[in-house]
């Protein structure tokens, strides 16, 4: 079973799972982890570390970071390095977390990993460079219109 953990700098983890649940229902196979000024390293690591060794035999984490470099991702990095069973991906955004928590038991977890990371990539779009490759046209299926 895989369990998601959202990790993130201040509230950003909270509002990520807010809109999940909007869009597609109340989930439980998904936690969140925000870092403050509040929270020092260590004790970062010692709460990022007990969610991620507290969990049911079948389950296999997926931790998603905001920031590759960032403090939660450095964190994350150094207990993967100790622990070695759970998955780390950075640069989370919306269309990567809608299609890694809502895919079904059918994929593998590395399948399911490189579908997210490929929604992640294909859902960064300059719209402006967008319209002026299709000199505009309305009918291009791309651009939405009412």
């Amino acid at each position: 079973m895989k369990h998601f953990l959202i990790a993130t700098h201040g509230e950003l983890s909270k509002a990520f799972i807010e809109t999940l649940e909007l869009i597609a229902g109340k989930t439980s196979n998904v936690s969140c982890f925000g870092m403050t000024k509040l929270k020092s390293g260590d004790l970062a690591t010692e709460e990022l570390k007990k969610i991620l060794t507290t969990k049911k035999e079948d389950e296999h984490f997926i931790v998603l970071t905001d920031v590759f470099g960032g403090s939660i991702t450095n964190i994350c990095t150094e207990l993967l390095m100790d622990l070695k069973d759970f998955d780390i991906i950075t640069g989370l955004n919306l269309p990567m977390m809608l299609t890694l928590i809502l895919a079904g038991d059918e994929l593998s977890i590395e399948d399911m990993i490189n579908e997210g990371v490929r929604s992640a990539k294909e859902g960064i779009i300059h719209i402006n460079k967008l319209i002026e490759a299709q000199e505009g046209r309305e009918e291009d299926d791309l651009i939405i219109t009412d």
